[in-house]
């Protein structure tokens, strides 16, 4: 059993006055329908057990987590390949809603916006948590996507920042519907599973699981896709513009480190320890129903 959370010890105003902006905007939002996504059966990747549905993804990148610059990039790179693009229904990144760094949040949105137009996904589903009222609208939209979860119909939220604004739209839905969540992360006790918590008396991965999501937590992927030289990604300067581009963000996050990456490729294939080889081959080959 988890020990009571002690009296909070600050509260700072900034945090304050944007989750009171929050809270107002997602009562009023968090109302309307959410739209339906496909699910989707992958060819000729690893088959996941049961077809991709839904897809909800959380990322900061505007405060500690340079590689988030790369990995969120990627990560959109993997699901466009996959052809999921009308699966992803939610994404708020700049989501270390507590404070930015100017240049860091430049950058990553640069990443998440840059790459959503390059490979193909509908930028109006993406929320820059950064901003007040978008960190608003955004965690309605999720709180919506929660409400429309069933059997057979379940949203997967792939965790790959603070865990603060996912608790926010569990907090604010349904009870039944969060049974139909599946909240994915990697590795145990790590910064982002923890740090809202323990540095801002806001919430970590124990908190959402609370909230009665269903649990998936693969292992580490800092393994296979962490820090590496930039010359084993060269590879993608060989296939084609955009890829050429997905490279460049490499070269700005200055590592070789897509590791949040591992968990959309997981949610894709059902792979839990994707290695950078298998990468390779998955973005070298033909996307998926699609002949060379």
């Amino acid at each position: 059993m988890r020990m009571p959370r002690p009296a909070p010890t600050r509260s700072p105003l900034r945090y304050a006055l944007r989750a009171t902006a929050t809270w107002s905007a997602v009562a009023a939002l968090a109302l309307l329908p959410a739209a339906p996504a496909p699910a989707v059966e992958l060819v000729g990747a690893a088959a996941p057990e049961q077809p991709v549905g839904r897809i909800a993804l959380a990322a900061d990148g505007n405060q500690h987590d340079e590689d988030d610059w790369a990995s969120s990039a990627m990560t959109l790179a993997i699901l466009g390949h996959g052809g999921l693009q009308r699966n992803v229904v939610n994404y708020i990144y700049n989501n270390h809603i507590w404070d930015s760094d100017d240049r860091h949040r430049r950058n990553m949105t640069e990443s998440v916006l840059e790459a959503g137009r390059r490979f193909g996904f509908d930028t109006s589903r993406f929320y820059d948590g950064a901003d007040p009222g978008a960190l608003a609208a955004g965690v309605a939209a999720l709180t919506r996507e929660i409400n429309a979860s069933g059997p057979g119909n379940e949203l997967t939220i792939v965790l790959a920042g603070p865990m603060e604004t996912t608790w926010m739209a569990l907090d604010a839905a349904n009870p039944q519907a969060r049974r139909h969540v599946r909240c994915v992360s990697h590795g145990d006790g790590t910064f982002n599973q923890t740090h809202g918590r323990t540095d801002h008396d806001g919430h970590d991965y124990d908190d959402v699981l609370e909230l009665g999501c269903q649990r998936v937590q693969i292992p580490d992927q800092n393994g296979n896709l962490g820090p590496t030289d930039l010359s084993d990604w060269d590879y993608l300067n060989e296939l084609g513009p955009d890829m050429q581009w997905l490279r460049s963000r490499l070269e700005v996050a200055e590592k070789g480190d897509v590791s949040d990456a591992g968990m959309a490729y997981f949610v894709m294939t059902g792979d839990e320890r994707v290695t950078r080889s298998e990468l390779r081959e998955f973005l070298s080959s033909p996307p998926p129903g699609r002949s060379a």
